[in-house]
């Protein structure tokens, strides 16, 4: 199994508001702090634990970092992605694939890594659409995979640059079949002097725990940076040039509304400012916005109600009254259990739990330490508040 690496195009593109992929600084919104963190934490040999919930711009985050690192003649970044990945071997392929589509076969040091990588009997592929490399290797044990991973992280670290290498949904290790794959990384990566990492995912208590936990072999091995929201300042900024260098305009309260309907959500608002582009002509009001909002929500009712026949009537009924509240901060408390008509308190735990578990909903712990339950997915959240 081989995976193509992420890539992405600086053209530029016919909507603004991009929904995938990272097109430069020109399409991508604030995030100066983190964006200066990841640089400087880099360039000191301190490897980052990237948190957040999904769809907050991690991704476009990491490659707006890499962009501004790689001013830097010394630097490189490298993103892998192994949310597919099922076990060791294949995190193996899917980091060669991305090693080769940083340092291209007709250069002289991606000759060196094919020279390398030759005694692992490799098979490489192109894919169809991308056109980037995708590798193969043959390890056929826990040996030969703890070798060819010691092999890559060791090619990494003799290059002239520093390697800046970001493994995006790195919980997905705690899946893996082999039960020591965090130790057989930590072993492969602890000795790196010129190559640093981003742990990136979205499933927060995992990674936390992970990176927390004195059991655990990558126990206080990263500094932590969480991703919130965009600020509201400084997205209504964003949002106004954009249109304007496109010719169109846009009212404060058409804005306002915007973010207040997507709860400053980055990939929500995205899609939201994508639709509004593409529906709108010159001046944009709230009735405009209003209009995009239905036009979304209607493209998704098919899979919507698909979800009602994947959850219990008792979680249907509870994934309702979130929605409708927004945010539940004791969701089995008699004035929300009653108010929704929910049952008993046990009953809602165990649809709490399921619906935790499905993804369905997320918990944001607050300054006090209290968990705040909220739909997952914004658009759902506002089609589920209206029926």
């Amino acid at each position: 199994m081989h995976f193509a690496p992420y890539i992405y195009s600086m053209k530029k593109p016919i909507n603004p508001f991009l929904l995938k992929g990272y097109r430069g600084p020109a399409y991508f919104c604030g995030r100066e702090k983190e964006t200066g963190l990841l640089i400087e934490n880099a360039k000191n040999g301190i490897n980052t634990t990237l948190l957040s919930i999904r769809r907050m711009g991690k991704t476009g985050l990491i490659h707006h970092a890499f962009k501004q690192l790689e001013k830097d003649k010394n630097y490189k970044g490298i993103y892998v992605d192994i949310y597919a990945t099922q076990h060791l071997a294949d995190f193996t392929n899917r980091l060669a694939s991305a090693i080769l589509g940083v340092f291209p076969q007709n250069k002289s040091i991606g000759q060196k890594f094919i020279e390398l990588i030759t005694r692992f009997s490799p098979v490489i592929s192109y894919d169809a659409y991308t056109g980037v490399p995708e590798i193969t290797l043959s390890v056929g044990n826990e040996h030969e995979n703890k070798r060819s991973l010691t092999g890559l992280f060791q090619f990494l670290e003799n290059q002239k640059q520093h390697i800046l290498i970001a493994i995006d949904e790195f919980q997905q290790i705690s899946h893996y079949p082999e039960k020591n794959t965090e130790a057989i990384l930590r072993t492969a990566i602890q000795p790196l002097n010129e190559v640093s990492f981003i742990f990136s995912g979205s499933h927060k208590h995992m990674l936390i725990e992970m990176f927390n936990s004195a059991k655990r072999p990558f126990f206080s091995s990263t500094q932590p940076l969480n991703l919130t929201p965009i600020a509201e300042k400084k997205y209504t900024a964003f949002i106004k040039k954009l249109l304007k260098k496109h010719g169109k305009s846009i009212s404060n309260n058409a804005v306002a509304f915007i973010l207040e309907w997507t709860c400053n959500h980055t990939y929500y608002t995205q899609a939201l400012c994508n639709k509004l582009f593409s529906i709108t002509d010159i001046e944009i009001g709230t009735d405009d916005v209003l209009s995009a909002c239905d036009h979304l929500l209607k493209e998704q009712e098919v899979v919507f109600f698909q979800y009602r026949n994947l959850l219990t009537l008792a979680q249907w009924n509870l994934l309702k009254a979130i929605a409708k509240e927004q945010t539940v901060n004791q969701p089995t408390a008699s004035a929300f259990t009653g108010k929704y008509q929910l049952g008993n308190p046990a009953s809602v735990r165990r649809s709490l739990e399921a619906l935790l578990q499905k993804e369905m909903i997320y918990a944001h712990t607050d300054s006090q330490g209290n968990n705040n339950y909220r739909v997952y997915d914004c658009f759902l959240s506002r089609w589920l508040a209206k029926i």
